[in-house]
């Protein structure tokens, strides 16, 4: 029976296989159809609608997620848009939806910035929401809600303006219990990326610069909502104290403008623009631009570095998704970049906690080699370029942050966690061949030795010295004076700027004019932006594995069991990553939650 039961078992997986490919087969053809239509011509007039529900990742996946037709929408590709339809004759207002949103505070910023300057040139900018955060504390929600210019609330809902905090797990109690001990030896005090694994409570240096976070966030939101809504910061701050708000609360607090049901708004909001034609944010990107609009002179490269940093090349396999940066990938972006005669100038849009020092230290080379070449060279920081993103930000000509962009952490960590305590619980009992005293040092069995802890901080110096003297050249500073922004603490992007971490204040948006002027051009004028590494065809690799042989006939079994391993295991990713984590130095940090 067993062997019956085994050869169902691959028929079936062998059938659905088929049937995945064949679909997938078919899927591909429509999707290279799709890439050959012309653009969208667009109504002479209309409203352009926005989902801020779905959010705007930095990056797009390079995985089976990004198996799909049709447009897909990035943050840039937002930006783009919204900066593109503040001068658009035909677009003659904005209207969105938004419940609960899931982007950060710095890419939020944008947003508010680019939606008040659509509203600066007379075009109405109009809201409609079910519930800001039913019940719960939505102040980001609402601090990006707060931007358009007409506000809508069902009558059922509620505003979740509240204040701001963060919360963070400690799992040593927990490691102890099971016979684990995590041992990290770190440069300096503020460097906490560890210490939820070592520690039992946020440590006196983590908790001085999490709560200037902290409060550095909620004093821009207050700010920013006061200035919206034509209400003091102390106001605010009473709502916020208060909430989170019913509708009719949020209403009477000035939150609000309106209390109804989509309905409603939707009438309301056909008869304020006659009733236009709605053009969703993805359809706009594929429209046409307006008439008169000059032919682009000149080329920017922009390279998207996302997610932690590691050594190595992009995954070829299509059922990899390639979500880190990658420092043989980004480096060969660079270089790609420079070496292309049509690109003026780059810029690098960097949003990531850190990684490797190793990987780190690659693409620093080669943005201080692109620095070289006379092209200009302009990061943008999304919500965090902080530690090893910091370190493949300091050597650009010009560094843009967001008011609420996680910068800074310049400090190293590394170390280890040992199972010895639980080999012995479990009665398993480990035995060593080796060569050498150093052949235990990243031993997942036994703790350093102090002769090894000896060592790993003369590496801990080496590598802290190094990062405080690249950031030194790169932001034109003394070393002495950089070192009181180091020793591993976080900014937020206005600190940053008083520290001299950062340039100017501003997104991609601003990142973009600024490098319009570096060569020669008006922020007006037009430029070809170039994708760098050039966007992967998801379906070319799935095509190209399966010509290669890549694919074995039991694969969608094997993805389904892997499939729910990972959903039993995820609520305990942050213990057994760090079981695994890279021995090496380290440049990364690891937030809070915030709430």
């Amino acid at each position: 029976m067993r062997s019956l039961g085994k050869i169902l078992v691959g028929l079936l997986a062998s059938i659905g296989f088929v049937v995945v490919v064949f679909v997938g087969l078919g899927i591909y053809a429509a999707s290279h159809l799709q890439g050959n239509r012309e653009v969208h011509h667009a109504p002479d007039r209309f409203v352009l609608t926005l989902n801020l529900d779905k959010g705007f990742e930095e990056s797009t996946d390079s995985g089976l997620s990004s198996l799909k037709i049709g447009p897909r929408l990035s943050f840039q590709d937002a930006v783009l848009a919204l900066k593109r339809a503040k001068d658009d004759p035909r677009v003659i207002g904005v209207a969105a939806s938004l419940n609960d949103q899931h982007i950060g505070i710095a890419r939020i910023q944008e947003l508010r910035d680019l939606i008040n300057q659509i509203r600066a040139v007379g075009k109405p900018t109009t809201l409609f929401s079910e519930s800001i955060g039913e019940g719960t504390s939505a102040m980001s929600s609402y601090y990006l809600a707060s931007a358009f210019g007409d506000i809508w609330v069902q009558p059922s809902g509620s505003v979740g303006v509240a204040e701001i905090g963060m919360e963070q797990p400690f799992f040593k109690k927990l490691l102890d219990r099971f016979g684990f001990k995590a041992t990290f030896i770190k440069r300096k005090e503020y460097k906490s990326a560890a210490e939820s694994l070592t520690d039992e409570s946020i440590s006196p240096a983590s908790r001085e610069e999490l709560q200037s976070l902290v409060n550095g966030w909620f004093t821009q939101m207050v700010s920013g909502i006061a200035s919206d809504r034509k209400l003091t910061p102390t106001a605010v701050k009473d709502l916020a104290d208060k909430g989170p708000l019913t509708a009719a609360e949020a209403k009477d607090g000035g939150l609000v403008d309106h209390l109804g049901y989509r309905d409603e708004f939707e009438a309301a909001l056909a008869k304020t623009t006659g009733g236009m034609v709605h053009v969703p944010l993805s359809k706009y990107t594929q429209m046409d631009p307006p008439e008169g609009r000059p032919e682009p002179k000149k080329s920017v490269a922009v390279i998207t570095a996302v997610g932690e940093i590691s050594r190595g090349d992009n995954d070829e396999h299509p059922f990899t998704a390639d979500t880190g940066i990658k420092s043989t990938a980004v480096s060969r972006a660079i270089r790609d970049a420079v070496q292309n005669q049509n690109v003026a100038a780059l810029i690098i849009r960097v949003d990531s906690p850190g990684g490797s020092y190793v990987a780190s230290d690659t693409i620093w080379r080669e943005i201080v080699r692109a620095r070289q070449s006379k092209k200009p060279v302009i990061v943008s920081m999304g919500d965090m370029a902080a530690s090893g993103g910091y370190f493949i930000s300091m050597p650009a000509d010009h560094i843009f942050a967001e008011p609420g962009t996680i910068t800074g952490s310049i400090g190293v960590l590394t170390g280890k966690i040992t199972v010895g305590g639980a080999s012995d619980k479990l009665d398993v009992h480990w035995d060593r061949i080796a060569s050498g005293e150093s052949a235990g040092l990243y031993s997942p069995v036994t703790d350093f030795t102090p002769k090894q802890v000896a060592r790993l901080n003369e590496i801990m110096d080496t590598v802290y010295g190094d990062f405080t003297t690249k950031a030194a050249q790169g932001r034109r500073l003394d070393v002495d004076a950089l070192e009181k922004s180091a020793r591993g603490r976080v900014w937020n992007g206005t600190d940053a700027l008083k520290a001299g971490l950062v340039d100017e204040m501003g997104g991609f948006s601003q990142a973009l004019d600024y490098t319009k002027k570096q060569i020669g051009l008006k922020p007006t004028d037009t430029v070809w932006l170039l994708a760098y590494p050039q966007p992967e065809d998801p379906w070319g690799k799935l095509m190209k594995a399966l010509g290669d042989g890549d694919l074995s006939s039991d694969i969608l079994s094997s993805m389904r069991a892997a499939a729910e391993i990972g959903r039993v295991l995820a609520p305990f990713e942050h213990v057994l990553s760090g079981i695994d984590a890279p021995a090496g130095p380290q440049l990364r940090m690891t937030p809070a939650v915030a709430n």
